[in-house]
């Protein structure tokens, strides 16, 4: 029987959309910070981000992207959902005890809840991997743009009426819980009643949870040093002046968000059909899809440091305050080294397709060795222009890596292919 697919088409425009929706509803709930609150709150704010996401991103193991290229069936949707509703509740107690131990008053309280938001959010985030799985890329868009706009209004709305940023992050709990419960549970019911073994109701077989663990944990400690890409540099800079600079950084950076919401959407768009070729032994089909993943990247890369240097001032002016605009340049070197990770993210991939996760985590390792030296030498001596060349440094040395990998995989893909072996793990 054939199976007719979606187009790449049709799941980067759902995609796209979705990630753009969801991506402009967080940044207005920033921009309303910077003009409601001051600079210390967003940079409260960031802080909370970077101290609660790398945690709670390693406590997710992956378990999205492995689900989403597990072709051959390896596991159940049971045993995704089992470990992932077992490790969540380990890595919000780690977040607790971090804020703890590291921070005072506000900043606690602060941290835990925006980690509980995350918590939520990973809830979604098994739901979004069986969907793409699926190439029902539609219901995961779907369910970004009702969660986007239930963050605006809710959050947004929380923060414009009390000037509480911990009512804002309990808002922000709420609004992505709603669409979890309400759209998200009751749409992968439906995908789930159309193929036979496949059930939402955890299972913790322990046979099945030691390997899946096994493989997972790898791909979970790259989400752990993925993040760090962002904790390493703020925490340096925060540590050595305030939660002002902080905040006007983080205002700067967010703004490289736009072609990361490209990219985000061509890698997970693609996912699926990378895994199905690498499986299947379809070289040609793979390359040429990297080819043009990789171009992309590279265009929207030159695009975004074209905007910044042209229209960077008046740009921040608008959409922020004076004291952020008075920053240009550094928007510049910001949205040079984003650009250099659009085509990361982009490989990122085609990388995860080959399930090359130990690769990747030695990427990643050394990935926090090259941030922490530049960050220690640059950021102390030059702020927030030294934490944006630590940036750059980061995100030259995983777009190669991650070249490297690909590369790799590819070669392999080439030599089983002529062989007629299938692509095996």
């Amino acid at each position: 029987m054939t199976v007719t697919r979606p187009s790449l088409r049709h799941n980067f425009s759902w995609t796209f959309t979705g990630n753009l929706v969801y991506a402009a509803s967080l940044w207005v709930v920033l921009s309303l910070l910077t003009k409601v609150g001051d600079t210390g709150t967003v940079g409260r704010f960031s802080l909370a981000s970077v101290i609660a996401t790398p945690i709670i991103m390693f406590s997710n193991l992956q378990l999205r992207a492995l689900l989403t290229t597990d072709a051959r069936g390896d596991y159940t949707l049971s045993d995704y959902v089992g470990l992932r509703l077992m490790a969540l509740p380990i890595g919000m107690v780690a977040v607790v005890i971090v804020a703890i131990l590291g921070y005072s008053g506000d900043q606690i309280l602060v941290i835990s809840l925006f980690a509980l938001a995350r918590v939520v959010e990973s809830g979604s985030d098994i739901l979004y991997g069986y969907a793409q799985k699926r190439e029902r890329l539609d219901l995961v868009a779907r369910s970004m743009i009702i969660k986007g706009i239930a963050t605006v209004v809710v959050v947004g709305g929380t923060y414009v009426l009390t000037h509480s940023l911990p009512a804002a992050m309990m808002a922000l709990v709420i609004a992505w819980l709603l669409p979890l419960l309400f759209y998200d549970l009751p749409q992968c019911r439906k995908l789930t009643a159309d193929v036979d073994g496949d059930s939402l109701r955890p299972a913790w077989r322990w046979a099945s949870l030691r390997s899946l663990i096994w493989t997972a944990l790898p791909m979970g400690v790259v989400m752990l040093l993925i993040q760090l890409r962002n904790t390493i540099p703020r925490t340096i800079l925060e540590s050595h002046y305030s939660e002002d600079e902080l905040g006007i950084f983080a205002a700067l950076a967010y703004l490289v968000i736009v072609g990361t919401t490209v990219t985000l959407a061509l890698a997970q768009s693609s996912l699926a059909r990378l895994s199905v070729y690498y499986a299947q032994g379809e070289a040609r089909a793979f390359r040429r899809t990297v080819g043009k993943l990789v171009l992309l990247g590279m265009g929207l890369g030159v695009a975004a440091v074209l905007v910044a240097w042209l229209l960077g001032e008046p740009i921040l002016d608008l959409i922020y305050e004076k004291e952020y605009g008075d920053h240009a340049d550094l928007l510049v070197l910001i949205m040079a080294a984003g650009g250099v990770l659009f085509v990361a993210n982009l490989l990122g991939a085609p990388a995860t397709a080959t399930r090359n996760f130990r690769g990747q985590m030695v990427v990643h390792l050394i990935n926090v060795g090259v941030l922490y030296g530049l960050g220690t030498a640059l950021i102390p001596s030059l702020g927030m222009t030294g934490t944006a060349w630590t940036m750059l440094g980061g995100a030259v040395w995983v777009t190669l890596g991650y070249g490297g990998l690909v590369w790799y995989g590819y070669r392999r893909l080439v030599a089983r292919s002529k062989a007629g072996v299938e692509v095996s793990a």
